[in-house]
């Protein structure tokens, strides 16, 4: 029984998480991290300080800067293995051609989110943060 479970799993672990190729499962993700885990800052190329200002009183941090060190790329759930982003590629999918799906994962920085089941960008973070990451091919 337990080669049984064990070949179960392994079936389980082969295959693409949902929310990477279901866009209305990852949107729907994406807004219960950004309602419930303070997923954000929108636009991280903006200061955005008061998003910032309020992770790092929740941290208990001494400054914004601190806090903007803890991002989804260094989280040890931020999955950017090979598999993962063939995953995510997989599911951006091509307009006919048009559009490589790399191009859109690069742009946006694009791993996968262990923790929340959903697409993020490396440059957000969560009230889930943990050090750590990201999780590699290595």
């Amino acid at each position: 029984k337990m080669i049984k479970l064990q070949s179960i799993l392994n079936e389980i672990e082969d295959k693409c998480p949902e929310a990477t190729q279901d866009i209305n499962l990852n949107l729907r993700n994406r807004q219960s991290a950004i309602e419930n885990q303070g997923y954000g800052p929108l636009n991280p190329n903006l200061p955005n300080d008061k998003f910032w200002d309020k992770k790092a009183q929740m941290w208990q941090l001494d400054t914004i800067d601190e806090a903007k060190q803890s991002l989804c790329g260094n989280c040890a759930a931020f999955d950017i293995t090979e598999k993962t982003l063939n995953c995510i590629a997989e599911g951006i999918g091509t307009d006919g051609g048009s559009e490589d799906p790399f191009d859109v994962i690069e742009a946006g920085e694009l791993g996968y989110c262990r923790f929340l089941k959903f697409k993020c960008a490396a440059s957000r973070t969560c009230d889930a943060w943990v050090v750590g990451g990201p999780i590699t091919n290595n």
